[in-house]
Order: C-alpha cells, then sequence, then structure tokens
C-alpha cells in the first residue's frame, strides 16, 4: 500500500535511535552543569583559604608593631597554593581598643582545557578580610 509520503511513513513512525539522539542534545548540557559545580567549588574552597590566610596574618600582626612583615609571611604561608595579589594591614582605634585589620586577595584560576576552552590567564579574585583586637 501506498502512502503520500512515498513509502517513508515507516521511518517517521519508528523511533529507534530518538532515546541515542535525546542522550547527545543533552550531553553538553550536562557537562557544562559538572564545569560549573567544580568550579564553584573551587572558589568557595578559596574563600575558606582567603580567610584562613587573613586570620592568620592578623594573629600575628596583632602581637606585633605596625613596622613588622611577618604578617605577610604568614598569609603566603596559609595561602600557599594560590596566587596571592594583595594583602593589606590597617590599624584603628575607637577610643578604647586598638583593632588591626588584615586583607587578603587571591586569584583562583578557572578550569583550562585546551581542546576544549582556552582560559589561561583568567581567574576569579577572592576577597577576605579580618579584623582582630590588638594586644597590648
Amino acid at each position: 500500500m501506498s502512502d503520500a509520503y512515498g513509502g517513508h511513513m515507516r521511518y517517521i513512525r519508528n523511533e529507534k535511535g530518538s532515546q541515542l539522539l535525546e542522550f547527545a542534545g543533552i550531553l553538553p548540557l550536562f557537562l557544562l552543569m559538572i564545569i560549573i559545580v567544580v568550579q564553584v567549588a573551587m572558589a568557595a574552597s578559596a574563600a575558606v583559604t582567603a580567610k584562613a590566610a587573613a586570620m592568620d596574618g592578623a594573629r600575628v600582626a596583632m602581637t606585633r608593631d605596625s613596622s613588622d612583615e611577618d604578617y605577610k609571611t604568614a598569609v603566603r604561608n596559609v595561602a600557599s597554593g594560590y596566587t596571592v595579589t594583595s594583602i593589606t594591614r590597617s590599624d584603628s582605634s575607637d577610643g578604647l581598643f586598638q583593632y588591626v585589620t588584615v586583607r587578603v586577595t587571591m586569584e583562583v584560576p578557572l578550569l583550562n582545557n585546551k581542546r576544549l576552552f582556552d582560559t589561561t590567564g583568567m581567574s576569579i579574585p577572592v576577597s577576605a578580610e579580618v579584623t582582630l583586637k590588638k594586644e597590648e
């Protein structure tokens, strides 16, 4: 029996391979989602490290005078796996107590795969700031 489509109707109704086609359409989105989750996890880990580095630097800075640079060494020791772009220290007072604030900024590199996408030199800046009361 002939139809208006020249006998091709049996191919239109055949669903063989449709699951493979749907999987091929969803796979790039799934991989992108995995890459985004991994990148966010790396940034969150760097944020925790930045906070720990700032805390360690502030602990050292609160026991020493403002001319001492040991707090920078303490920060770099904690954040050794990252590129630290800036470490700043500021002293303040509220009349009763003196405080020291240490701010750390680090760079988190983006995931890089030369064959799929090239993110060489691209990074996410992560900052943390800690204020502690100085010892007297």
